[in-house]
């Protein structure tokens, strides 16, 4: 029996470069982001947001968890808490000089 050249370990490089979330780079001054990550930055930055408006606006359930990734990615998200009545909120935004 003869042994195969190839090595699973050739393979490994082929595996890791075949990513399931296409990373959009539109954007040259900010980090690569993925199309749903991109379109929480874009609406970040056209206002101030709480997370029931960018669940309206996005159809996304939990947008916090994509304003956490942004901010991994080095992205200065703005937060302030809003306090009405007996409700408490906080909203988001991004300063376009930021960026």
């Amino acid at each position: 029996m003869t042994n195969k050249k190839e090595s699973p370990d050739g393979l490994a490089a082929d595996r890791s470069s075949n990513n399931l979330y296409p990373l959009c780079d539109d954007h040259k001054d900010t980090p690569k982001l993925s199309k749903r990550q991109r379109k929480v930055c874009d609406l970040l930055m056209t206002g101030r947001f709480s997370v029931a408006d960018i669940t309206i606006r996005l159809g996304y359930c939990d947008p916090r968890g994509y304003i956490a990734i942004l901010r991994r990615k080095g992205l200065i998200i703005n937060d302030m808490w809003v306090k009405t009545d007996n409700i408490r909120y906080k909203r988001y935004w991004i300063e376009k000089t930021e960026l």
